[in-house]
């Protein structure tokens, strides 16, 4: 007969994805895992299948807790555009302040496992349609408030956004300075304003 499980699966999972999200995939051992989380490797494979399985627990936790964060963000009240800057700013102060830089679990992920890994492909696709759907519902509502163009090619910039907070995740990783990337994130925003 198994034993009950002893620890909260939630809690593992989410510390799971920190240890992930700052050694990566292939730089966390199982026995990185057991020691860092407290629990019993029988016990983890009998809940995660193995590390492989954990990681994509720790992607599908990414996704719920961070990704799905971002509409509800952008569209908490007031004008869209300087709440999108503060989120694309908010990454590059998280980066000018850590002595190693992580950048993005995603972006690593991506890095690391692609191509060759389907089950990562398809939970990296899943996080990544997240941040773009909220870019798309926040630009929608900046449409209809005229703080962006009516013109304005919606998926069009949603995906623009997406690659650019994808894109600025790897680069504050290796730049001693990541606060220069400030103009360059002003300078693609600069089209998604409605001109008054």
């Amino acid at each position: 007969m198994p034993r009950p499980r002893t620890f909260d699966e939630q809690d593992v999972v989410d510390r799971a994805m920190e240890l992930f999200w700052t050694k990566g995939y292939e730089g966390t051992s199982v026995t990185d895992l057991t020691a860092e989380l407290g629990v019993h490797p029988g016990s983890l494979y009998r809940t995660f299948g193995d590390k492989h399985g954990l990681f994509l627990a720790a992607l599908a936790h990414y996704r719920d807790s961070k990704a799905r964060t971002l509409a509800p963000a952008l569209l908490a009240g007031g004008p869209v555009l300087p709440r999108i800057r503060a989120v694309l700013l908010g990454w590059i102060e998280v980066a000018a302040e850590q002595d190693a830089p992580r950048g993005c679990l995603i972006a690593n992920a991506a890095g690391e496992l692609l191509p060759g890994d389907p089950a990562v492909a398809c939970s990296v696709h899943e996080v990544l349609t997240v941040v773009e759907d909220g870019f798309r519902q926040g630009l929608e509502a900046a449409v209809r408030t005229g703080e962006a163009a009516a013109t304005l090619d919606v998926p069009a910039a949603a995906a623009m956004l997406t690659m650019l907070l994808e894109g600025l995740q790897v680069i504050v990783k290796a730049d001693p300075d990541p606060r220069r990337l400030v103009a360059a994130v002003d300078t693609a925003l600069l089209g998604l304003a409605s001109a008054r």
